[in-house]
């Protein structure tokens, strides 16, 4: 008899578990049905295939959206007796993180990526028109394979899927745990494990489903090249293709650039862009996809490299499950640290990979004669043949970062097979430099691609006569010359920290950024003659080449201005840490402390009520040489100590935004109130004016002794005898200056009482102890020092860089984003007016 378990809502788990498995179900005769609709040959057949293969996929898409629903429901109630919502979600969350929690873990993820092919197949079922069925097929299937990722079931004792309705008791790591033995053991789950608090932000809300649109809108180029080889209507699928191949470039841009917002805004990565593994897997993709754009535009217009259009548009699909296997498999745990763990989905990840791969690759080899080629030589004045050596650069720039991405996978390979052991080799080690291995490779690709987005387009298909694009490329090419000779001269860009050939590449990229956004400015003018309309590729190329300039710009000029001058860090950070101790600042409590051109101040923190994170205020103040305060501002840089396994703090940055500039501010680290212990004890010191007296980070001048003393510290009373030591405090470089006035008064002729000064930048602590007795005229005190050393408890250590002319990046990101825009409403446009007079064509009547 089975235990009745008090507390547990099963009906909703039921239900979506229900509709996975016909979602599973619904797909799988939605691909029957449309492959048979398109193998049949009688228009009845078709169509009674086709009517089954459209109901079915609607069932499927409609079990999705119950799934997506089911699980969002347990996640809202807080039903912690589901292993997915205790392991991802808790009570504290703020409600908006709950769709953070919704896709952050394996199936939630899968279930998005399933959710958008979902809507993409039923406005393909209405707008493919002809390619609905061998489309819909391939389609049909990838949801198929998607499916499977969320049953959770034992298929002859092999396990397909991760159920994420599978209640806490019935894991197996749980089902012998005493608790879950109880019938009530929900009045002992109060709260779910809760999501990780570096994904509790709202980049994590908005971020990953466009991602995921941009992962799965690159099945729909796949799916019609597959159909053109399928069908052998080998060319007829580029004119439908190229909106959709330009929507998917447009949106999984969108998604990577959202990601390097998130990692500039949010994550303390320094900068928007660390060559991480899991970030360069959903590049790649978009790199052979913009490829496979330009190698279709050359065919649509000349009939040339219409195969490798078909290849780069597989090979993109192909690496997006690729990059889900590298991501998903936990095989880049050791170099990435945005890797899920592996559920133990691996070889199913394979099997989904190669599942598309060979049919594919498969058709594109037994096709490849009755492929349509052009025979003739390509002329190199020709368009075309630019557009091709273009692609093939991508290609290039694809490979280099595919390869040093894949390195686990290859150590992998060879530890398996057993070559490693075989040829006495060590494992592969990734680079230790990842930013400067991937630049000085990507750079020259990138100088390349920057050349060829201004030149390519003043060439004309086919032919270009002699002379022509010259006459239309001189003058681009002269101001662009001016223009990179004045920024490189007015804005002393110098990046020489890798050596000479490495600054020879950044004036080299600075002109081809230029050059893009020169020349395709000029294009638009004097070729289009300011046609909007037909400038979508223009404006793209335009925003391609601002954001070169932005990375150049950005990257060149990054400038540290928390530099510790007065070495009060020096060794503070552990090598492993990747900070440099001199780059950071140790700020004390209401403590200014010089920093470039401006001080800053530590001035509190504050917490907000249901947010786990500390935002600590940081005030910045910039003064003229007259001390007048001429700007001033707050940031608020937050952080909080992430418990998830090992202790660390995890701190996410507050910026304040110029037109040319960013100030980019965020802490390193902060005291531990656990550790602090002062051993430091107070030493007199007997001196008279002008004597000195010296501790661990410098010295300090008795200058006056002050009758009649009023400080911040100390305010007169009546009847009280009161004098105070002024003292100027110097650091040991003298770079640094500060006062104290410590004060001894005597109240009712008889009590004796000083009032301390501190300075917390260098952790001191001043007494006026007494005045003592002379033999001559000559005033002496004696002063009590403590020099606590450095164990100063309220301060903060923090990073502060300039970033110039990062907007430069981001308005690039969103004019080539208009500019895919613009085309592919250009591209549905031509479509829409080819299809209409078609129409026409069929319908007009024969004259005789």
């Amino acid at each position: 008899m089975e235990t009745t378990f008090i507390g547990e809502h099963l009906i909703p788990g039921q239900i979506g578990h229900f509709f996975a498995v016909l979602s599973l179900v619904a797909s799988l005769v939605a691909m029957t049905a449309y492959y048979n609709a398109t193998r049949a040959t009688e228009t009845a057949t078709q169509l009674s295939w086709q009517r089954m293969a459209r109901w079915s996929f609607v069932i499927q898409a409609l079990s999705v959206f119950a799934v997506f629903s089911a699980l969002f429901y347990i996640l809202y109630h807080h039903l912690f007796e589901y292993k997915y919502v205790w392991r991802n979600s808790s009570r504290n969350m703020l409600t908006a993180y709950l769709f953070s929690s919704f896709w952050s873990d394996q199936e939630g993820s899968f279930l998005l990526w399933s959710f958008w092919q979902s809507i993409l197949g039923l406005v393909l079922m209405r707008t493919a028109k002809t390619w609905e069925r061998p489309v819909m097929t391939v389609m049909s299937f990838a949801q198929f394979c998607l499916a499977t990722m969320l049953i959770g079931i034992y298929f002859f004792g092999y396990k397909v899927g991760s159920n994420p309705f599978a209640l806490l008791r019935q894991t197996e790591e749980n089902q012998a745990a005493p608790i879950f033995q109880l019938k009530n053991y929900l009045d002992f789950v109060k709260d779910g494990n809760g999501l990780n608090p570096l994904l509790q932000n709202y980049w994590m809300v908005i971020h990953p489903p466009v991602l995921f649109l941009g992962f799965a809108s690159t099945i729909v180029p796949f799916a019609f090249a597959f159909a053109g080889l399928w069908t052998r209507r080998f060319s007829e699928w580029i004119k439908p293709v190229l909106p959709w191949a330009l929507f998917s470039a447009m949106v999984l841009g969108t998604g990577i650039m959202m990601g390097a917002a998130w990692a500039y805004e949010s994550l303390s990565f320094g900068g928007y862009w660390a060559w991480d593994p899991v970030e360069n897997a959903s590049l790649v993709p978009w790199i052979t996809l913009v490829a496979g754009i330009h190698t279709l535009l050359a065919y649509k217009s000349s009939g040339q490299s219409l195969k490798i259009t078909f290849f780069f548009f597989f090979i993109t699909f192909v690496l997006i499950l690729y990059s889900t296997f590298l991501t998903r498999s936990g095989i880049l745990g050791d170099t990435s640290v945005h890797a899920f763990t592996d559920l133990g989905m691996t070889q199913q990840l394979l099997w989904f990979m190669l599942a598309f791969l060979v049919p594919a690759f498969g058709l594109m080899i037994y096709h490849r004669k009755a492929i349509p080629t052009v025979h003739k030589e390509e002329s190199t004045y020709s368009r075309e043949f630019w557009m091709f050596v273009a692609s093939l650069v991508l290609l290039m720039a694809a490979i280099q970062i595919t390869f040093t991405t894949s390195i686990p996978v290859w150590n992998k390979i060879l530890n398996g097979t057993g070559l490693m052991k075989l040829f006495h080799m060590k494992d592969i080690a990734p680079p230790i430099e990842p930013v400067f291995h991937y630049n000085k490779i990507q750079i020259w690709i990138a100088i390349v691609i920057g050349c060829f987005t201004a030149v390519i387009q003043y060439l004309k298909y086919k032919e270009t006569p002699k002379g022509y694009a010259w006459r239309k490329i001189w003058l681009p090419t002269a101001l662009s010359v001016v223009f990179t000779v004045l920024i490189a001269t007015l804005e002393h860009i110098n990046y020489s920290v890798y050596g000479t050939g490495f600054l020879i590449a950044i004036y080299t990229m600075l002109y081809a950024s230029v050059y893009a956004v020169v020349a395709n400015i000029n294009y638009i003018i004097g070729i289009l003659k300011g046609n909007f309309k037909a400038a979508g590729a223009s404006v793209a190329h335009i925003g391609f080449g601002l954001i070169l300039l932005g990375i150049l710009l950005s990257s060149a000029k990054k400038e540290v201005i928390s530099i510790d001058n007065m070495k009060i860090l020096d060794g503070y950070f552990a090598k492993e840490s990747k900070e440099n101790s001199r780059e950071n600042l140790m700020l004390p409590l209401n403590m200014p402390m010089q920093m470039g051109n401006y001080h800053a101040t530590y001035v509190g923190d504050s917490i907000v009520e249901g947010d786990f994170k500390t935002y600590y205020r940081v005030r910045y103040e910039k003064t003229d040489e007259q001390g007048n305060v001429t700007e001033r501002f707050t940031l608020y840089p937050d952080a909080f100590i992430n418990r998830k396994g090992a202790a660390s703090l995890v701190a996410n940055p507050s910026s304040k935004h110029y037109l040319t500039k960013d100030i980019f501010t965020y802490l390193t680290s902060l005291p531990d109130p656990d550790a602090y212990k002062d051993t430091a004890q107070y030493v007199a010191h007997d001196i008279k004016p002008g004597d000195s007296i010296f501790f661990s980070q410098g010295y300090m001048v008795l200058r006056a002794i002050q009758p009649h003393p009023e400080t911040k510290n100390y305010k007169p009373k009546d009847g009280e005898m009161a004098v105070s030591a002024k003292l100027d405090v110097y650091s040991s470089n003298n770079q640094e200056q500060y006062k104290l006035e410590p004060v001894y008064f005597i109240r009712d002729s008889a009590y004796q009482y000083n009032v301390d000064d501190t300075l917390s930048a260098m952790s001191l602590y001043v007494k006026f102890d007494k005045i003592m007795p002379t033999s001559n005229n000559e005033a002496k005190v004696q002063i009590q020092v403590k020099d606590s050393g450095g164990t100063q408890r309220n301060y903060i250590v923090m990073k502060a860089m300039i970033f110039p002319y990062i907007n430069v990046l981001w308005m690039g990101v969103l004019i080539m984003i208009t500019g895919f825009f613009m085309s592919i409403v250009q591209r549905v446009k031509q479509n829409r007016r080819v299809e209409k007079t078609t129409n026409t064509r069929k319908h007009k009547p024969v004259q005789v």
